[in-house]
């Protein structure tokens, strides 16, 4: 976007500065001299007609070739030329269009758009620790914390461990010179702007990325023992991954890939070829993905998006599921079991169709549902729960056939902190999806007190560390308090209008109800099948009774 031009056409006037001369500033005209706070029209005429740029204090007037000066005073009078040229077409120029122009150029594109930011207010209410750093600064937005300086020392010791991988001299200079080429690019990375100058900059750059980088490689290949140093500073594994997954505590990620194209980085046993950045990164992350399956590493904004693209539900393949024999074996008496289920339901429903009332039938919805029940809702609509096997994403949830399929998550301290910085990218950077967003909603919906938690620690879909299931509940029931979510469109809106549809179906209500009152333990089941014999027994003693069999002549 550029301003528009000051005038119409090109000047074809010979004037003092076409000759190389610069024109004098003016002192006054014939009305008097220049007063402060005066503004100077400059006026050229082309061809009969006059253009007027206002510029402060001074400018100057060019008809017929030549140049003179005009002074607008506060009152808005000027003098007798500048008159004369207002009945021709004039454009003014405000300085504070200029302004504005400059600034809109200062913005920056689409494509440029920051990815580090602070977490907006309205969500960093709910819960502020779970967006701060406990022990190590990464970055430049939390270098100030006086808590986190034991660290900058741990950073130094961790360069030189790096320095120390590589048979290179100059190493540190080779550090230093790919931050130095990418320092500009990785201020623009965040949102607000940051007061350090360049060598500083890039100083952070360089200690926090090898930082990085040398844990990467000191957790892949299981050097823990070389940290024994740092149990002074609360030194942890869960606490450094947890502040390296925070929104505001990161580095960019392209800034990492530089340093890492320098660094020597050692073979695995495992494969022949060296391992790279991503490699590691992956590895520190634990997960697992096929070669082809990888991130690309100028698409990964920051460690805790590239943790995001690997758990996206919409990528990556299913493991497939293992029949065993015994299984196989109970197949066909499983389905025959279906079967008779659904022939006794069946009846049932048929004999008592007259007592159906027209608004047990499901009504059509008017568009996606912005809720579904609880646990303990859907337990007694007749939803069945499992959990889901072979995934590598604890957010594929499914459902089909009545069974709401979701992945095992176990809840433990850092898991609030986790999900909270993973929702938070989501709404500062909304390119990157709302799957995590999604999520929240969906458990947010299904577990409303302990006693939903309880159903789905049942199923072992759920894992709880925090000593009682109503931390659970309270957890996930505030874990969007202050996001946005688009309901129409978001990831789980197949599956809130799919369960609400079925829970909508009496029968299925019915059903369950059935089974959990007849079928709900062995002890009924044997009464039952009893009470069957019983009546069966009855039935054919009566026949008996009733027509004995005649004795033949």
């Amino acid at each position: 976007m550029t301003p528009p031009a000051d005038g119409d056409g090109p000047e074809t006037s010979m004037g003092p500065a076409a000759l190389g001369t610069a024109p004098e500033p003016p002192t006054g005209t014939d009305d008097g001299p220049l007063q402060a706070g005066d503004t100077v029209l400059e006026v050229a005429t082309l061809g009969g007609a006059a253009e007027v740029e206002m510029t402060p204090r001074v400018a100057s007037l060019e008809t017929g070739g030549q140049r003179a000066h005009e002074i607008v005073h506060h009152d808005g009078s000027c003098g007798p030329a500048a008159a004369a040229a207002a009945s021709s077409h004039i454009t003014i120029r405000d300085p504070l269009e200029d302004r504005i122009w400059k600034e809109m150029q200062e913005v920056p594109a689409v494509e440029e758009q920051p990815c580090i930011w602070r977490v907006h207010p309205s969500i960093r209410r709910q819960d502020a620790e779970a967006y701060e750093p406990k022990l190590i600064s990464i970055g430049p937005l939390h270098r100030n914390n006086k808590s986190l300086l034991p660290m900058e020392q741990i950073k130094l010791t961790y360069l030189m461990k790096l320095l120390d991988r590589s048979k290179e001299n100059n190493i540190l200079s080779n550090y230093i010179k790919e931050a130095r080429e990418c320092e500009a690019k990785a201020r623009k990375q965040y949102a607000e702007k940051i007061a350090m100058n360049v060598d500083d900059f890039v100083r952070m750059l360089v200690l926090d990325g090898c930082f990085i980088i040398e844990y990467f490689i000191k957790r892949i290949f299981d050097e823990t023992k070389e940290t024994a140093q740092l149990s002074g500073v609360r030194w942890g594994f869960s606490h450094l991954r947890r502040d390296l997954m925070l929104l505001e505590n990161q580095i960019p990620f392209f800034v990492l890939v530089k340093l890492g194209s320098k660094t020597t980085i050692p073979f695995s046993g495992e494969r022949k070829d060296p391992l790279t950045l991503m490699d590691i990164a992956l590895g520190f992350l634990k997960v697992k993905l096929p070669k082809e399956q990888h991130p690309i590493p100028n698409k990964v904004y920051h460690l805790l998006h590239l943790h995001h693209l690997c758990l996206n539900p919409t990528s990556g393949t299913e493991e497939p599921r293992h029949c065993t024999f015994v299984h196989c074996l109970l197949y066909p008496f499983k389905n025959a079991t279906h079967l008779i289920s659904l022939l006794f339901f069946g009846l049932l429903y048929l004999l008592l169709i007259h007592k159906w009332p027209c608004c047990y039938f499901p009504k059509k919805g008017s568009g996606v549902p912005r809720m579904i029940p609880c646990a303990t809702e859907l337990h007694k609509a007749g939803v069945k729960f499992r959990r889901k096997e072979g995934v590598s994403s604890y957010l594929k949830v499914s459902f089909a056939h009545g069974i709401l399929e979701i992945p095992f998550l176990r809840v433990q301290e850092s898991t609030s902190s986790e999900l909270r910085n993973f929702i938070a990218l989501e709404q500062c950077c909304p390119q990157v999806g709302s799957y995590f967003t999604s999520y929240a909603v969906f458990m947010d919906n299904i577990i409303n007190t302990e006693n939903d938690v309880a159903i789905l620690e049942k199923y072992r879909i759920i894992e709880s560390k925090l000593g009682n299931d109503e931390e659970v509940a309270k957890m996930f029931n505030a874990l969007c308090n202050g996001t946005h979510l688009d309901y129409k469109t978001h990831d789980n809106a197949a599956l809130f209008t799919s369960v609400t549809a079925y829970c909508e179906v009496p029968h299925h209500r019915w059903r369950a109800s059935l089974k959990g009152r007849y079928f709900g333990n062995p002890w009924s089941i044997i009464s039952l099948v009893a009470g069957i014999l019983l009546l069966f027994f009855a039935a054919v003693q009566s026949y008996y009774t009733a027509f004995p069999k005649r004795s033949s002549p």
